[in-house]
């Protein structure tokens, strides 16, 4: 079974601070950490891939592409504030015309699980979409048998919109793929306020600053 490996901290600007945990961009350090989650085959069936592992040069190869923020993507660190410690990852998919997206999120250090990082982690990620993306609904889909995320996400808000049945394959069981969204107006944003004034309208119409003068 994996174990946590040691990390340096780091300096890395936090994007986004709740309580516990922030959001910042991926660094190229980071991929051995990913990819020795992403061969914990725990961790890999509740972030809803059973079976799946990765080795270091699937995720090389995952960052190189993913890693720059796009306007249908973007992937953060979710970083341990106490610490500046790596402890997960987390973003947004398929960010559509009609400002839909998927939310994708997981805690990869064991010894950090069943803390409440990945339920901050989740309303982060969620905050940044409605906030900064100016997103309508973020939608989720979850394994039926991953009922403690299930969970997270009630309490988040989220509410059920349909099941895919028995899609999912497990130790020669089948379960249903949850699919659950979350409305701009449902999440009360708590940790994106430092930012309200920028979207505040004054009403005055725009002046160009005399000093600029004109070329």
């Amino acid at each position: 079974m994996p174990t946590a490996a040691a990390q340096p901290t780091d300096d890395r600007p936090i994007l986004l601070g709740g309580h516990r945990v922030g959001l910042a961009l991926m660094r190229k350090e980071d991929i051995p950490h990913i990819a020795r989650w992403n061969q914990d085959l725990e961790f890999t069936a509740n972030i809803g891939s059973p079976g799946e592992a990765h080795s270091l040069e699937m995720r090389q190869e995952f960052f190189d592409k993913n890693a720059r923020m796009r306007s249908d993507s973007v992937e953060f660190a979710v970083i341990l504030l106490s610490t500046g410690q790596l402890v997960g990852f987390g973003g947004l998919s398929d960010i559509s015309r009609a400002m839909t997206a998927t939310l994708f999120v997981g805690i990869g250090e064991r010894d950090l699980w069943n803390q409440g990082l990945g339920t901050e982690a989740t309303r982060l990620i969620c905050e940044y979409g409605f906030f900064f993306r100016n997103l309508f609904s973020i939608k989720v889909e979850v394994n039926g048998y991953n009922r403690r995320a299930i969970r997270v996400y009630e309490r988040l808000g989220f509410r059920l919109v349909g099941r895919l049945r028995g899609v999912i394959m497990l130790n020669g069981a089948r379960h249903d793929q949850v699919i659950m969204d979350l409305l701009r107006q449902e999440l009360k944003l708590e940790h994106v306020a430092r930012f309200e004034a920028l979207g505040e309208r004054t009403g005055e119409p725009l002046q160009l600053d005399d000093r600029q003068g004109s070329k």
